[in-house]
């Protein structure tokens, strides 16, 4: 159904734009676009979807692909050649080592719950910047449980709010 698409798209842009190298989306991605690109022949014209800024799903998937986008530009950790994938199995894990920070991605793409080893760097308190809530690490290794679809991309360093909170 349409929000669960939208919400895994979320999740899949918050593993897409926080590694270095260029990006490309397709047209209208950022808002799930709906449109097949054979439409009006492979590179040809494709109707815009105005309407779909009124769509309550739409435009929180637009707000994540905006709030990745400016953690890219803001802090150099999203910059970083120093950086772990784990992302061959149903829950993936991306972790960022940064001079002054350092992140940790952590989703399940499965269909049901799942757990995970979030390997963080150091103990403390990491941060949820999309849930906007914490989280007191005393055990770097132990393992999160996660239901299905649901992701965190968790810093070592309080960040602004994106401006708005997902029900992750």
């Amino acid at each position: 159904d349409l929000p669960t698409a939208l919400d895994r798209n979320e999740m899949a842009a918050a593993f897409f734009f926080p590694i270095p190298w260029p990006k490309m989306i397709w047209q209208f991605g950022e808002q799930g676009y709906e449109v097949s690109i054979d439409f009006n022949g492979r590179t040809g014209p494709k109707p815009i979807r105005w309407n779909y800024l009124n769509t309550p799903d739409r435009k929180q998937l637009l707000d994540v692909y905006s709030a990745l986008i400016n953690l890219r530009r803001t802090y150099p950790v999203f910059q970083t050649n120093s950086y772990q994938l784990s992302v061959n199995a149903s829950t993936k894990r991306i972790k960022l080592d940064g001079d002054n920070m350092d992140v940790v991605i952590i989703g399940n793409f499965d269909v049901v719950p799942k757990t995970i080893n979030p390997s963080f760097y150091h103990t403390g308190t990491w941060y949820s910047y999309f849930s906007n809530d914490s989280l007191t690490v005393t055990d770097v290794n132990a393992n999160i449980s996660l239901q299905a679809g649901e992701w965190h991309l968790y810093t070592d360093k309080k960040l602004d709010s994106p401006g708005f909170v997902l029900p992750i």
